[in-house]
């Protein structure tokens, strides 16, 4: 066995707080890279450069097909080559070379500069995120510590994101504005954060062995992974349905809080709390699915998440209705939470169904799936939300009222909760449960104590 290498932590193995940490790490700099970059990124093009709001929506959209090339063939690289660090090395060194560049236009910047530097940097994200996830499913075997390797990996991203949003406060002198100045500050955080975080993560973290020859794994894995692994299916199309539902009140949650609410001024009064919850729901969420299988925990929280959206309607607009507003969103954030542990973990499980049924370990190209259906659905499920108050006569330049606030609760609280229902529905029922994983899991173990026929080993026995 390669010194560098290690079995993966088998059934009821507990892998160290220390070796949790030094993997988690990477992703406090990588969080802060897309999420908070697209939320902030936009509007500082606009406000600093000379790119227009339609260069912007170009710039998204050329994205997400280069996301539709890169994603897969990354996760098969990694597949293929039999390891993951060496490419999460070449994501963050390819991120430390775009980064500035994008953090840091000048006033001439135009759509070539941008849509250059953010493919750059879209790259290197993904060079590391992918062979990252796939990473931490292979970390363990077992059924609920892949639950935990997933808390730790989401609770240090969430720390990346909070530092990102509260990067204003901490370098303006308690102002909110992402100046120039503070997004060239968090621009060599990640230059300098990232690369030291894999380093560190590649020389504390060893690399569990693979347990299925990567030279198997050609471009055509790509479409089988999806033909021959039934619960691959399964979860991406719940996936798409909850992902769909999420990306809606992601998109509308500013505009329903501030143009009917009235609360324009006090969203991060509403949003901070909001990821609070999230994250602090995130390790309650876990002692519940040590008692409740990881796919009821999803659905339960889907019903949850309903619950809430379908409490917003009876808040009138005005100031009185800041209060109930932050307790419905808070907890509408416990419930999303679950989804950031549980998906990685229940993905994790289907890594072991391919390689009992295909004999393929193809976990690079599976989390590969589930970052592109992730990165689609924001785009789609937002694209779709928005377009339906435009049916019911918003404008977003007028007062809100009527119809137009009829569409924006059709939009906001009807669609997602018409999503979400069949999404519970499929996650209830969802096939690779705990008991069926502890069976998937002894036989794997089994295979894995038999020597190949024709090797010394099975000889002398």
């Amino acid at each position: 066995m390669n010194p560098d290498k290690r079995q993966p932590a088998g059934p009821g193995a507990r892998l160290p707080k220390r070796l949790l940490l030094m993997f988690g790490l990477v992703n406090l700099p990588l969080s802060m890279l897309m999420s908070p970059t697209a939320a902030i990124l936009p509007n500082f093009y606009l406000e600093h450069t000379a790119v227009t709001l339609g260069g912007l929506a170009t710039v998204t959209f050329v994205a997400r097909l280069f996301d539709g090339l890169t994603d897969p063939m990354i996760g098969l690289l990694s597949d293929r080559a039999g390891t993951r660090k060496p490419w999460m090395l070449a994501g963050a060194l390819v991120v430390a070379a775009g980064a500035w560049f994008l953090y840091n236009p000048g006033p001439e910047a135009r759509l070539g500069h941008l849509m250059c530097w953010y493919l750059v940097v879209t790259l290197g994200w993904t060079l590391v995120e992918i062979p990252h996830t796939a990473m931490g499913a292979e970390l363990s075997a077992d059924y609920d510590e892949r639950s935990r390797i997933a808390l730790w990996r989401q609770m240090l991203g969430f720390a990346g994101g909070l530092l990102f949003m509260a990067s204003p406060l901490l370098l303006g002198g308690g102002d909110t504005a992402f100046t120039p100045a503070v997004m060239a500050s968090i621009s060599l955080f990640i230059i300098v954060g990232l690369p030291l975080a894999v380093a560190l993560m590649s020389w504390r973290v060893r690399e569990p062995r693979r347990r299925a020859s990567g030279r198997q794994i050609s471009p055509a894995d790509l479409w089988l992974a999806i033909r021959n692994t039934p619960p691959l299916r399964y979860f991406l199309l719940t996936q798409v349905l909850f992902g769909l539902a999420t990306g809606a009140v992601a998109s509308l949650f500013v505009i329903y809080s501030s143009q009917y609410l009235g609360l324009g001024e006090r969203i991060p009064h509403i949003a901070m709390p909001m990821t609070l919850a999230m994250a602090a729901g995130m390790p309650v969420w876990l002692q519940v699915m040590r008692r409740l299988d990881k796919h009821r925990c999803w659905a339960i929280a889907a019903v949850g998440m309903m619950a809430t959206l379908v409490a917003i309607p009876a808040l009138e607009p005005g100031p009185e209705s800041l209060g109930p507003m932050v307790l419905i969103m808070s907890l509408h954030g416990f419930f999303l939470g679950v989804s950031s542990i549980a998906l990685p973990s229940l993905l994790a499980d289907i890594v072991d169904y391919d390689l009992w049924r295909n004999g393929k370990d193809r976990a690079a190209i599976f989390f590969a799936f589930q970052a592109l259906v992730t990165k689609l659905n924001q785009g789609i499920g937002g694209a779709i939300a928005l377009g339906i108050p435009t049916l019911f006569g918003f404008s977003g330049k007028e007062a809100v009222s009527g119809s137009a606030a009829l569409g924006l609760k059709v939009a906001f609280i009807g669609w997602p909760c018409l999503l979400l229902i069949p999404m519970l529905v499929l996650a209830w029922r969802y096939p690779l449960d705990r008991r069926a994983h502890s069976i998937l899991a002894r036989r794997l173990a089994r295979r894995d104590k038999t020597p190949p026929r024709g090797s010394p080993r099975a000889m002398s026995t």
